[in-house]
């Protein structure tokens, strides 16, 4: 009989400390895997600031660019523009002929 007990614990402390060296070996894996998510969130979070920036200079580019294209037509009347003497451009180019390749 005591010997079945010695062999029972011995078996049952064999298998405790298996279970205790396997959830060793998780507790590492998970500690990597959180690391690397960790890197990978990081990563993540340095490219959303890149591309909100990017996307904040072509707005800026886009808002120039249309302020261009609308502030002269906003500066002087186009009767001030037509009574300096200069034809319009498209007007200049519309009895033209142009060879076509």
């Amino acid at each position: 009989m005591l010997v079945g007990a010695v062999a029972l614990a011995t078996t049952g402390a064999w298998a405790g400390s298996r279970s205790i060296s396997a959830l060793v070996e998780r507790n590492e894996q998970l500690s990597r895997e959180a690391a690397e998510s960790e890197a990978r969130v990081a990563e993540l979070q340095a490219l959303r600031d890149a591309q909100a920036l990017r996307l904040r200079t072509l707005e800026q580019q886009h808002q120039s660019a249309l302020a261009a294209v609308t502030a002269p037509a906003t500066c002087a009347p186009p009767q001030a523009q037509a009574s300096q003497g200069r034809p319009d451009a498209r007007r200049a180019l519309k009895g033209k002929k142009v060879a076509r390749r």
